[in-house]
Order: C-alpha cells, then structure tokens, then sequence
C-alpha cells in the first residue's frame, strides 16, 4: 500500500476517528487504526469494541499510488501529522516486511503495523431495525441538554448512559443518575410501529456531540436491537480537500432504564419563577463557601424573596437574597448546589420556574419558553 496525500487532508479524516482510540487497550490491535488505500477512497477506521468509527474520503488525483490495508499506532500517526509543517505532503509506504514508512520534507518515520484483517468490527452491512429521522441540530441538542445527569461508574449500569426513546413522532432523551433527572424532545419521523426504547453508552454520546455539528440537514439513525448506527456527512471548508463520511456505530447498553415519568413529580402546589442569570450567578457565589464534599447550599423561600445560604465546616458562611415571584407558605430546601448549576446551564431561557410540594420531595425544573426540556433535582436529606 502506498498513499500520497497533504497533511491537512490526513489530519482531517484521522480527527474524526482517534478519539474512540483507547491509548492501552487489553487488544494491542485497538491501540491501532485501520487505513484502507482504494483507487478512490481513503478509508480509516477506529474502535474500542464498544464504539466504531468508519471515516472516508475521495482521494486527489494521484492520491492512492498503489491500493491495499493496513492498522498503524494512531496516537503516533497523529502526533506525527500534527508535527508536520502546514502544507506539507505526507507519503505513507507499506513495505514488505509490513513496515509503515512516513516521509515528508527531510523528515522519515518508521512505524510498526499489525495484520489489518485481525481488525476487529463491529459495523455490519445491514438496514434491518427501526429509522429515525431527525436533523443534525435537534440530535445534537437532545445530547447537550441531557447529558450531564447519566450516572457515572454506577453498578446500575443502565443509567451510564442515555436513553433514547422513540414515541408518536417524537425523539426524546433521558438520563438519571437516581439524584437527578433530564429530558428533552424533539419532533422526528421513524419507521417504528410502537415505543422504542435504546440506551447509548456514555463515551458514544460523548462522541456523537463532538461529531454532530448545528447544521438542519437530516440524519437518518438506524437503531438495531444491540447496534445504533448513523452516517455523518461532514463537508469540507477547504475546497482542496474531499468532503469526510463519517459512519458512527455503537453498541447498546443491555438493560431495562427505569419508568422515568414515575419519577417527574406531579401536582406540585408550589410554584417560584426566579431570573435564570441572577439565580445561577448568586449560586455560583453562594457555593464557594459550602461544604466542598457535599456541596450544599440552602434555598429559603418566603414571599416573593428567596435566601441563598451556605456554610462548612471551618465556620465560614455565605448568605445572599434574591427577588422572585413567589406567593406561598415558606419553605426550606437544601440542594447540592453543582446538580442546580448543571441544570441552569442547560436551560436557555430568561426565566426558570421551580415547582415543589414538600421540602423532601423531589423539584421539577423548568424553563417556561422550551417546554420540551424537564429537569427533576432531588434535595439533599438535612
């Protein structure tokens, strides 16, 4: 195999790919990356055996000197590339003995390969399970606004990741980690013929906002019952350079998410708005002086004026009221002050509505403009 392409154009379509990479993995072969040299296509692919990236790009003319496959370390690839000088021309060689040569300028590297049909995938050609189709932005928002509630290292395994459930013509994604809950919906079209449900991994939701991007064209995401998969077009802002294909394939967590509407509370007969920017700025403040392991801060609503209070073990105390519109019996109320800044940051709005009953029971947040967005905050036990 023998490819000659410019640094940029190889640094482009290996970014795409590296970060599922694990740097040491129990497989030496999944430190590596795949690269395929067809007569008019580049072709690399990275996994860790739970998420597979597939990215491809039209080669320049002359591109693929001589076609074949090969797997070469990826962090060492691209911190090569990374090192070149802008606009230099990389020739990638594999030899005989199935050494990797890289020379560009003055500069040469050898590096070691492994057999590339020891590869393992995960993608198989297949168009069997439900499609949902949904635009690039709404997908990417729906991870944005959820993600940050999974559960992390919990051995209710189900809640490391999200949920993502298909419903009527509507997409909705939910996380919890049992203290906290987040959901958001967005309207999409699916071959489904009942509620679907599909839990995506932590580290595949994290890789999928990175490659999502704000664009409105139209993904069409393939959800089998132990694969999700979805092809990403990502176009190229320079014109030397071929648009990059992107295929995203995961595997599902196997497990059964927990009724999650049992958990958003109903009936709430307690109902404050507060100013998101002022609310989230005096928490920010307030919370420099909690207790640095538990993180609680005490909200105390009277009438239309809510006091923010912390303190910690070394005697220090932080106090701060807030104007807001509230017209009922006083209530006190203690949160861990990073789960309502987690919230505050997801919403958009200018104001965020808080709806409670009691002061042990759990809150649902809201912003009153995007009612597709539902946050729950359980309060800590005083």
């Amino acid at each position: 195999m023998r490819l000659k392409i410019a640094k940029e154009s190889l640094l482009n379509i290996l970014s795409h790919v590296v970060g599922v990479v694990e740097r040491r993995h129990t497989l030496n072969i999944l430190s590596n990356v795949k690269i395929q040299a067809s007569n008019d296509a580049l072709t690399i692919t990275g996994s860790d055996l739970e998420v597979e990236l597939v990215a491809s790009m039209p080669f320049a003319n002359g591109g693929c000197v001589q076609a074949g496959e090969t797997t070469v370390p990826a962090r060492k690839l691209m911190d090569i590339c990374k090192s070149l000088p802008s606009a230099a021309l990389v020739d990638l060689h594999i030899t005989e003995d199935q050494r990797c040569i890289l020379k560009s300028g003055n500069s040469r590297f050898v590096l070691g390969t492994l057999p590339a049909e020891d590869y393992p995938l995960l993608t198989t050609e297949t168009t069997q399970g439900t499609q949902v189709q949904v635009t690039q932005r709404e997908l990417k928002r729906l991870f944005e606004k959820t993600a940050f509630a999974m559960a992390v290292q919990d051995v209710r395994f189900y809640l490391t990741g999200t949920l993502l459930e298909i419903d009527t013509e509507q997409l909705r994604a939910v996380t919890t980690d049992g203290h906290r809950l987040a959901m958001c919906e967005t309207g999409a079209q699916s071959t489904a013929t009942q509620p679907l449900q599909a839990i995506i991994p932590r580290k595949a939701v994290a890789e999928l906002q990175r490659l999502l991007s704000v664009e409105d064209e139209a993904l069409t995401v393939l959800i089998g019952r132990e694969l999700l998969n979805v092809t990403i077009g990502m176009p190229s802002r320079d014109k030397e350079q071929g648009d990059v294909t992107v295929r995203f394939t995961t595997k599902l967590i196997d497990g059964k998410f927990p009724d999650y509407r049992r958990v958003i509370p109903k009936g709430g007969d307690k109902v404050v708005t507060i100013g998101h920017d002022v609310f989230k700025q005096s928490l920010q403040r307030v919370a420099i002086l909690s207790n640095e392991k538990l993180r609680g801060v005490f909200l105390n609503f009277y009438t239309d004026t809510l006091q923010l209070r912390a303190n910690n073990p070394e005697q220090d105390e932080a106090i701060e009221d807030l104007a807001i519109q509230y017209q009922h019996d006083s209530l006190e109320m203690s949160f861990n002050a990073q789960y309502l800044l987690d919230v505050l940051s997801a919403l958009d709005g200018d104001d965020v509505s808080m709806t409670m009953t009691e002061a042990n029971q759990s809150v649902l947040v809201q912003d009153l403009q995007h009612q597709d967005q539902v946050y729950v905050v359980m309060p800590m036990r005083v």
